[in-house]
């Protein structure tokens, strides 16, 4: 693998920032296969960048939305498969140094080029003096085609058939749905339905069709298993 330090300033054009310290950069782009000093630590400092640039984004772009809608567009900005089409967008599997059982596959695991992203956010951080100008730049330079379709990206409609099967993949087992409560109005219906995976139960969601409902319920399964996989 191509290391940063040969790479660094066309690494730095595509990352659209230009490091004053570029150690952090090379160990933002060291995993803990291939030595003692990785980016563990930046990835975990990155993480929280992320989340915090991209929820004051969101609050300013979507002032008029309400807080669930928020964290629905929020969890797919921030998810691991978006990090990682963004990372591969930016080149960092070339970049990024491995070692051991990793470096004799001859190719970066897609599922570490979004921790690595991360990383190099909080390099950025660290570079910047702990300010948030910097980040919010390159995040916004970073998401660009993510930010282009991300109001108009109906994340819910999926939402049962997502969680079958996020629900085989980590428990083995099918998502079940119980109806709590129900009443009628002369003008309406209303049903509160809990998903239930497992022993694991979910935050419930009311809807005016048990069809709404469970839907519903199942994004709010997905929503607590994906803060799950984040952590």
């Amino acid at each position: 693998m191509s290391g940063p330090g040969s790479t660094s300033r066309d690494l730095e054009a595509r990352l659209g920032y230009k490091f004053r310290d570029r150690s952090l950069l090379a160990e933002a782009l060291t995993h803990a296969s291939a030595q003692e000093s990785h980016n563990e630590r930046l990835e975990f400092l990155g993480d929280a960048v992320l989340n915090l640039v991209v929820s004051d984004h969101l609050y300013h772009q979507f002032a008029q939305d309400r807080e669930g809608r928020l964290t629905e567009l929020k969890a797919f900005l921030v998810a691991r498969k978006t990090l990682e089409e963004v990372a591969e967008r930016l080149q960092l599997g070339t970049e990024l140094q491995i070692g051991g059982g990793l470096e004799k596959r001859g190719s970066v695991p897609r599922s570490l080029l979004g921790n690595a992203l991360e990383a190099v956010l909080g390099a950025i951080y660290l570079d910047d003096d702990g300010q948030l100008n910097s980040c919010r730049r390159v995040v916004n330079h970073w998401l660009t085609v993510e930010w282009s379709t991300v109001e108009g990206r109906q994340f819910r409609r999926a939402a049962k058939q997502e969680l079958q099967t996020l629900a085989q993949q980590q428990f083995g087992a099918l998502p079940t749905y119980t109806v709590l409560q129900s009443f009628e109005h002369p003008e309406t219906f209303a049903f509160q339905v809990r998903a239930r995976v497992g022993k694991r139960h979910f935050p419930s969601a009311w809807a005016t069709t048990k069809k709404e409902a469970e839907r519903l319920a199942a994004w709010e399964a997905l929503l607590e298993l994906r803060a799950d996989h984040a952590d």
